[in-house]
């Protein structure tokens, strides 16, 4: 089992976050939507709708590139409206980017190490995912606390 995948497990057994990795319905992101714009934060969003931190703001960017690209909505104005930045759009972008690259690059081998394109990784480039995923996270971690003293700093000028 990998490491996502024990996260996952953990987060749906955790009463707090046992929605988390579940599609998302459409009652669900009106809530999302509605009650981001009228000011609850993304910790209250979470409570109430038992996800994570990181899926509540990953959703907030997704609806936002939706009404950027399909409603022509000022990404300015969308990003204040649901108290997302225009970096946290270009970071989710660019993970896109990346995750879509490595899924198109990946490299299988059968379990004798032989290329035959089935779906075996090699434990090796296993391990590298698995490690480059972690170090995603951290950062991304890190990005957000960043993006909060901003805030902070921010209203007390």
């Amino acid at each position: 089992m990998s490491t996502f995948q024990k996260k996952l497990q953990h987060d749906r057994n955790n009463e707090e976050t046992s929605n988390a990795g579940l599609k998302w319905d459409v009652a669900d992101d009106e809530y999302l939507i509605s009650n981001a714009m009228a000011g609850m934060s993304i910790e209250e969003l979470r409570k109430n709708l038992k996800r994570t931190p990181g899926s509540i703001k990953t959703r907030l960017i997704i609806n936002a590139l939706y009404k950027i690209d399909n409603e022509n909505a000022d990404r300015d104005t969308i990003c204040t409206q649901l108290n997302i930045t225009d970096n946290d759009i270009k970071q989710y972008e660019q993970k896109k980017i990346q995750r879509d690259d490595r899924r198109n690059k990946k490299t299988y081998y059968d379990r004798g190490g032989n290329d035959r394109g089935n779906s075996f990784p090699s434990n090796e480039l296993a391990e590298i995912y698995e490690a480059l995923s972690i170090i995603t996270k951290k950062l991304d971690n890190l990005s957000d606390k960043d993006n909060e003293i901003l805030k902070v700093l921010k209203k007390s000028s």
